[in-house]
């Protein structure tokens, strides 16, 4: 297994530090440092200092909190979704800080032993009834646990879990229609997330060598759910799951889960998903893996074919 930052290699890391002073990557850097944030969200800011720049300061800010984090016990009013994905932002946390020269061996081992905890927890529990949305986070968090854990096993249940989705469940369009049929209000906001936590899956399991950014079936992928939902950015005329749905509704809920949406140009650099970051940049988002803007970022062409 690759130890680096979950979703980002050290290859990702010597991109943004050689363009730091070119956009995107300029903006992100100074918005990293002006946020102001607390817990698993705070942990993460400080581990991406200390993975990219190596600042000691920082990883010795985020080393106890993670470890204070890890063994406090989740708010019982915390929705399932958040505390899977808090879960999940503790894993990235935790990769950013494991080569931290301070977090000696045996202070790993308990927290190795109390996110496996809180893993198998979350996938045992019989009071349980995931939501559609809810198990394909759960599924995102199995890859991650088993790239944390160096427990491929794990890793395997997330990888089948993630191809069934992909065959079963991702129509050609993109839409996925148990996220997307609630007639509540709710479908893109859940469609959008059902994208994001298919991106992280895939681009996780990239970086230990699963490339489930090539599992297809008949042409169908998670790219083609990934990019779905931009085209209902600026207008939802034909968006018919949620009636009326409010153009306003669907950009607020890309600020808030669309932080996926730099791992997905990275990989296609789709101009129509390149307009759509224009207008969220740069992106932060503790569940979603971070500063992806930093990570995955692609340096903004000018010129008439830019």
């Amino acid at each position: 297994m690759q130890h680096c930052g979950l979703y980002f290699t050290q290859r990702h890391i010597d991109d943004a530090l050689k363009q730091r002073d070119h956009e995107p990557f300029k903006t992100a850097w100074s918005s990293l440092d002006a946020l102001t944030l607390h817990d698993s969200a705070n942990v993460l800011r400080s581990g991406f200092w200390w993975k990219f720049t190596q600042n000691h300061a920082a990883a010795a800010h985020a080393l106890p909190i993670l470890e204070a984090l890890t063994v406090t016990p989740l708010s019982d009013d915390l929705p399932l979704l958040n505390e899977i994905s808090e879960v999940l932002a503790l894993a990235q946390a935790y990769e950013l800080l494991r080569d931290y020269d301070a977090f000696e061996m045996g202070a790993q081992a308990r927290w190795i032993d109390a996110f496996h905890e809180r893993v198998s927890a979350l996938n045992t529990r019989r009071d349980l009834k995931l939501t559609f949305v809810e198990q394909l986070w759960l599924n995102t968090l199995n890859i991650a646990a088993g790239i944390v854990l160096d427990r491929p096993k794990i890793m395997q249940v997330g990888i089948d879990a993630f191809e069934a989705v992909i065959r079963d469940e991702v129509r050609p369009q993109g839409f996925l229609l148990q996220a997307v049929d609630g007639k509540d209000g709710g479908g893109m906001e859940r469609q959008i997330l059902a994208a994001a936590a298919l991106t992280l899956a895939a681009e996780a399991a990239s970086h230990v060598g699963v490339d489930l950014w090539a599992y297809h079936v008949r042409g169908v992928s998670a790219l083609t759910a990934a990019i779905y939902p931009i085209y209902y950015f600026y207008t939802t005329d034909k968006w018919k799951w949620d009636p009326k749905l409010p153009a306003e509704t669907v950009q607020a809920a890309f600020r808030q889960h669309g932080s996926y949406l730099e791992i997905v140009h990275r990989r296609t650099e789709s101009k129509d998903v390149r307009t759509v970051l224009s207008e969220l940049r740069p992106i932060w988002s503790a569940h979603g893996g971070g500063m992806t803007t930093l990570t995955h970022g692609i340096v903004t062409r000018k010129g008439l074919f830019g």
